[in-house]
């Protein structure tokens, strides 16, 4: 039995891969044991997040201005049950009726809407589309 994959993500090698484990060595008699990270590798920790959270504060501006100006349209959008899909960092919206996934290409016309004998298609009349759900 091959197993492709591990979901239990037991037995997976470290990346990279690394040596044998070594004892850190001791410190000389009289001398503290030097910590294991350094206060620059720290501050660079502290700043790099820092620098993350004023990014994602400064991305979330043009979201927030964008809710702003589409107000009006989303809750009109909301109002009809259409999906909302927010594009270019909040600054575009795209609306979508959920009713067009009800529709379908008419088999006899093929989409064109007309037939053979080029007069309206008889079932789809003449749009070319068929509805799955049924006429309520």
């Amino acid at each position: 039995m091959i197993n492709i994959t591990n979901f239990t993500c037991q037995d997976n090698p470290p990346w990279p891969p690394q040596g044998p484990a070594r004892e850190p060595a001791a410190a000389p008699a009289g001398r503290p044991a030097e910590p294991r990270r350094r206060t620059g590798r720290r501050v660079a920790d502290i700043a790099g997040l820092a620098a993350a959270v004023l990014l994602s504060w400064l991305a979330y501006i043009p979201r927030r201005r964008g809710d702003h100006l589409f107000s009006w349209n989303d809750t009109e959008a909301y109002w009809r049950g259409w999906q909302i899909t927010k594009v270019h960092g909040g600054f575009g919206r795209r609306y979508r009726d959920p009713r067009f996934d009800a529709l379908t290409a008419c088999p006899q016309c093929r989409g064109g809407g007309i037939s053979t004998k080029d007069t309206p298609c008889a079932p789809c009349l003449g749009t070319g589309r068929l509805s799955t759900e049924e006429a309520s």
